[in-house]
């Protein structure tokens, strides 16, 4: 009955056959259609490739139904990352991607690797991932940030703390399953994962599947895509729809439960009780065997057999999987995220509270600046009472070594900047703020920092050495610190690792400080060099501290080291040609210094994100052409074998290629 009415057999579940026979089902759906318009995503691509022409993936059409669990999968090296990548536009900029994507709704992308900080907690970091969405945290929120933990087993760790290489915290796979939670309590549309299984025992595996298979149907509209390398048996059953790649080529894409037909077609069935994924993962993967199929013949026994069945079989491809069918009858779940600008607060709350939970980060700044400054104020006891030669000579040097070391200490911030930068942009890829409200956050959580460590140095130092003026002491510490950070954040969004950009960072202070005017008198620097004095923060930090503490003319000092004649702080400065410094001009310099390093920051967090970005380009062609299969005319069925060929492997043992005669067919 159900051939004749050409209905689906897969849809045998409620509520469409379990409730009514099959010859009422057919009238009631001929009279009143109960499945509401599909709202499913297409992927087009035309062409992946590096800008050297190296081919990475070729011209393929996916479909994605709705409410489905689509998996990506394939062997190593067949473009299955890449394929996830191009769909959500994250490519590289050295990549060059022609297609068309069509997946309606908004979208949330889960890497392989956890982006996550170690300070929170399960249950704080998705109020926190909450509120960054700009969802209000009222009891229903609570609630369903509580079913997320318990969907994903992570109730007995809601307390639990992520942990890092400091912290104890979570384990692997429960890290895994955090980041899954995060990303599905905004509801996106469109769920892409990385491989989410990996790292995951097969228990913990079956539920996240479970989970994503849950969500898909939860809302019209879901699609969840994802990559995964080498599925076991019970995971595979959690897949509606699978798409498999080889070399970058299109093997198949359709409903997991059609994928058997094609591989019969092809002649090579599942032998029985084997993994029907590892089975078909094999035996495209002509890298290790001597396959009778290339990767293009495969691609082309697919065309031939997706054009054929399209022709003979497309009433049978309008009907699906009863619960993906019945999604369309639900009421939509918006996706949140927030366009209002105090996710700036946000972020500034989340930069002190890690803070709070790692003391380390600024502790040891703290301590660094606080020894050191003990140990100038030490050697230096008293030297503002001093007025002999010698006592001029060391003012210089401690002024200069303030500005010098104090500065140079702020690389310590580099590795916290750099290590962040995979969550911000994970965060960032995942519209929950832009780049602008990263850096602006970060700029104003830098200046409660930096006002500590000049108070710190500002007291030990002025107090020991008994300098002038400790207000404009202070002042000018604060602001070339915050100086300092800028700089720091401003390499860190350029670099790709904190080793280099520490060296970076520590070569450019270098430059500075050699030509900051102490070691030379700008007026002796060769003509073509004269504007570095001028581009160095440091000079009018110096020059300031200088100011302040020679411009006294009440004070008089020893002239030479024998002690013959006089001077006065006025003639110190001209020596260095720094008299006519204005220390207000310059402290505004320094601010004004800051903003534009700031602004060149958000000029860079925009390249980084825009510009030197890959984007996936409208297809060269309209339409997308219909590949024609090559060398095969009509379908034919390779010769049985009848016994198990082992395959020459010797550095993993015996592997077997599978006969293929009738008695082998079939799946587990």
């Amino acid at each position: 009955m159900q051939q004749a009415c050409n209905i689906d057999p897969r849809i045998t579940s409620p509520p469409f056959i379990a409730e009514h026979s099959p010859f009422q089902f057919f009238l009631k759906m001929a009279s009143k259609p109960q499945i509401k318009p599909m709202n499913d995503g297409s992927i087009y691509i035309e062409s992946v490739a590096t800008k050297k022409r190296h081919q990475i993936l070729h011209s393929m059409q996916i479909d994605i139904p709705q409410g489905s669990v689509c998996a990506i999968l394939g062997p190593s090296g067949s473009g299955k990352t890449t394929l996830l990548n191009t769909i959500t536009d994250n490519i590289q900029s050295n990549i060059q991607a022609y297609g068309n994507i069509a997946l309606p709704g908004s979208s949330a992308f889960v890497p392989q690797d956890d982006r996550l900080h170690g300070f929170f907690t399960c249950r704080s970091y998705l109020r926190h991932y909450a509120r960054l969405a700009g969802i209000k945290m009222t009891p229903f929120v609570l609630q369903e940030i509580d079913e997320l933990l318990k969907d994903l087993g992570l109730s007995d760790q809601a307390k639990t703390i992520v942990g890092d290489v400091f912290l104890k915290g979570l384990s692997g796979g429960q890290k895994r399953r955090l980041s899954v939670a995060l990303e599905a309590l905004t509801h996106p549309n469109n769920f892409f994962l990385d491989e989410p299984t990996s790292g995951l025992d097969s228990e913990s595996a079956y539920q996240v599947m479970g989970f994503l298979k849950k969500y898909a149907r939860a809302a019209p509209g879901r699609r969840v895509i994802l990559t995964i390398h080498q599925p076991s048996s019970h995971i595979w059953q959690g897949v509606d729809y699978a798409v498999l790649l080889s070399k970058g080529r299109l093997i198949y894409q359709g409903f997991r439960e059609d994928m058997e037909d094609f591989f019969k077609f092809a002649g090579y069935p599942t032998p029985r009780n084997f993994n029907p994924a590892d089975h078909y993962v094999t035996v495209v993967n002509d890298e290790f065997r001597l396959h009778e199929l290339s990767v293009d013949e495969w691609a082309d026994k697919y065309i031939y057999y997706s054009n054929h069945l399209a022709r003979s079989e497309q009433p049978r491809k309008l009907l699906r999987n009863a619960s993906i069918t019945a999604v369309t009858n639900l009421e939509p779940i918006i996706t949140r995220r927030s366009t209002s600008p105090f996710v700036v607060v946000e972020l500034i709350y989340r930069y002190f509270l890690n803070l709070w939970f790692n003391p380390g980060i600024l502790g040891t700044r703290v301590a660094m600046y606080g020894m050191l400054a003990g140990m100038v104020g030490a050697l230096f006891w008293q030297l503002g009472d001093r007025t002999d030669y010698a006592s001029v000579e060391s003012r210089g040097a401690v002024l200069f070594y303030c500005v010098a070391f104090f500065i140079f200490m702020s690389v310590a911030v580099l590795p916290f900047t750099v290590i962040e930068r995979a969550i911000v942009d994970k965060e960032v890829r995942n519209g929950y703020y832009p780049s602008s409200a990263y850096q602006v956050a970060q700029a104003v959580s830098s200046i409660p920092g930096s006002a500590v460590l000049a108070g710190i140095t500002t007291a030990i130092i002025v107090l020991m050495l008994d300098f002038n003026r400790p207000a404009w002491y202070f002042l000018n510490m604060f602001l070339s610190l915050v100086n300092a950070e800028a700089l720091a954040m401003l390499v860190s969004h350029v670099v790709p690792h904190f080793i280099i950009g520490m060296a970076l960072l520590a070569g450019l202070y270098g430059f500075f400080m050699l030509f900051m005017g102490f070691m030379v008198a700008p007026s002796k620097f060769p003509s073509w060099l004269l504007w570095t004095n001028d581009i160095a923060f440091h000079t009018y930090s110096w020059r300031t501290f200088m100011f302040n503490e020679f411009d006294d003319p009440s004070v008089t000092y020893e002239a030479s080291i024998s002690g013959e004649g006089t001077m006065t702080g006025e003639d110190v400065l001209e020596r260095y040609e720094i008299d006519d410094v204005d220390p207000a001009t310059d402290m505004v310099i320094l601010a004004c210094y800051a903003v534009v390093v700031h602004i060149l920051s958000l000029v860079v967090l925009y390249l980084r994100y825009n510009a030197f970005r890959g984007r996936i380009k409208p297809p060269r062609k309209n339409v997308p052409p219909q590949e024609a299969f090559q060398g095969v005319e009509q379908e034919q069925q390779r010769p049985p074998q009848s016994t198990l060929l082992p395959v020459q492997n010797p550095s993993t043992g015996p592997r077997y290629a599978y006969a293929l005669n009738s008695e082998n067919e079939g799946s587990c």
